[in-house]
């Protein structure tokens, strides 16, 4: 109490200048200007950074990724069925005819012999409402879906398998035609059967 009473003599007895007030009101003056223009800045720069990150979001295909999800999804069905394909053969020259007239393109299946590759069988597949083919194999106890299509442009190159999805995913187009090759196999078997499609449909 002693000192609010001191405070406020004090207070009566000294006063501050005109020219001490109309400093600090001009100096606050310009923090409040110099703090409104901060913060335009800022929002400024946030916007800015809002629609470059729309822009990269709208500008990058989702497409391919989305037919890729696609071919992962109709792998893991063809796990999942007790009768994964139609016609069941390990014979290529069985399995390639019977895909005449069910699908509008011819392609060549990879010779296997001396390989680790098995033939389980084929069946027909959409994607994107395109009919085409899914071939099934079987390496080392792991299934291997290979969806061949017809290339309309613009779709998936990988020039390697790549691990998405937990799923070793390659794709690449030739001869007009795009391939999907989806497993749970070892890379290194994925990229070997790239590696004999690629040159069994080699033109």
């Amino acid at each position: 109490m002693e000192l609010r009473k001191a405070i406020r003599v004090a207070g009566q007895r000294f006063s501050a200048p005109p020219e001490l007030r109309a400093s600090i009101r001009k100096n606050m003056g310009e923090t409040r200007t110099r703090s409104w223009g901060w913060r335009w800045g800022l929002a400024t720069a946030c916007l800015l950074l809002l629609v470059c990150l729309a822009f990269v979001y709208f500008s990058v295909p989702r497409e391919s990724n989305s037919l890729l999800a696609e071919v992962v999804d109709q792998h893991i069905t063809s796990l999942a069925s007790q009768s994964p394909v139609d016609v069941v053969s390990s014979d290529r020259h069985t399995v390639k005819p019977w895909f005449q007239g069910r699908i509008p393109f011819s392609f060549n299946l990879p010779e296997l012999a001396d390989s680790p590759f098995a033939l389980i069988g084929g069946k027909t597949a959409y994607l994107a409402q395109n009919p085409g083919a899914e071939l099934l194999y079987e390496v080392r106890k792991h299934r291997i879906s290979v969806f061949i299509f017809q290339s309309h442009g613009g779709e998936k190159e990988m020039p390697a398998p790549d691990r998405r999805f937990s799923f070793t995913v390659a794709a690449w187009s030739q001869a007009g035609l795009q391939f999907y090759l989806v497993t749970d196999a070892p890379s290194e078997d994925a990229h070997h059967l790239v590696s004999m499609f690629k040159e069994a449909n080699r033109s």
